[in-house]
């Protein structure tokens, strides 16, 4: 009986022991666990607690940005729509003369070598021009102005030029013809925008350092704003005190001398 209890304790202590060390590992892997799951509502907490205000500040601010942006644009658009265009505030027309037009003399002579009397032309450049009229079609003197250059007066004879520079007109002393326009007869108003067109303009004018009025008969033709024509006028030499060439081969010379102005012009309001 001894000899058979002895196998049969052996083997409930050996089970035992077996029973021990698996609730001991179980305890252990119970432990484990539980130090694995105990950080990790931690460490995915944290991240959403600091994104929810980062987003709100973002958003807020895009909103802020939007908002300060958007009256800028519309006060800069408010601003070019409203701004005027630009006018005359008097409501003045002027007839700018292009420096390019052509004022010359006209005068009727015949020389000894010639077998019979002609016209002889001596021309220029206008070097300003410019009409202005008023609101109601009066032109306005203090601001209107015809100046010839009469320094470089050219005709087909260098020694006829020289002579007038130095004798008739004197035009080293006196340099310009110059011509301030009073008023202006038959002309319609508004001023035209197309059509041909003649008219009278009245004004002093000055050479040879006199000034006397003289009287101006203008044909103009009209396309929109660009005005071509001409205007011309006569009067003796004896009327600015001119010189007349009085010279031996020289057989006639007229007393008149007619005076033309060829002229480009633009409208300007």
């Amino acid at each position: 009986m001894k000899i058979k209890f002895f196998p049969v304790l052996l083997l409930f202590m050996i089970i035992l022991s077996c029973s021990n060390n698996e609730s001991s590992q179980i305890d252990n892997t119970q432990k484990e666990t539980t130090k694995i799951e105990i950080p990790t509502p931690t460490a995915t907490l944290t991240p959403v607690e600091t994104k929810i205000p980062i987003e709100t500040k973002v958003n807020e601010n895009s909103v802020q940005e939007v908002a300060t942006l958007t009256p800028k644009v519309s006060t800069e658009e408010s601003q070019i729509k409203e701004e005027p265009v630009k006018t005359n505030v008097e409501g003045n027309l002027s007839v700018d003369i292009d420096p390019n037009s052509i004022a010359r003399y006209i005068v009727y002579e015949q020389l000894v070598r010639w077998a019979s009397p002609r016209d002889v032309v001596g021309e220029t450049k206008v070097t300003e021009g410019k009409l202005v009229f008023g609101k109601d079609g009066e032109i306005i003197p203090e601001e209107s102005i015809i100046i010839v250059d009469l320094k470089n007066l050219k005709s087909d004879s260098d020694k006829r030029d020289d002579y007038i520079k130095r004798n008739a007109l004197e035009s080293n002393k006196y340099p310009e013809g110059i011509f301030i326009p009073e008023t202006i007869q038959g002309l319609q108003w508004p001023f035209p925008t197309e059509g041909d067109h003649t008219f009278t303009m009245l004004g002093d004018m000055t050479v040879h350092g006199i000034t006397k009025p003289v009287e101006w008969t203008v044909e103009a033709n009209v396309v929109n704003k660009e005005v071509k024509g001409k205007a011309s006028t006569k009067f003796d030499f004896s009327y600015f005190d001119i010189n007349k060439p009085d010279l031996r081969f020289i057989l006639i010379l007229d007393d008149e001398l007619r005076i033309e102005l060829d002229f480009t012009a633009t409208v300007n309001s």
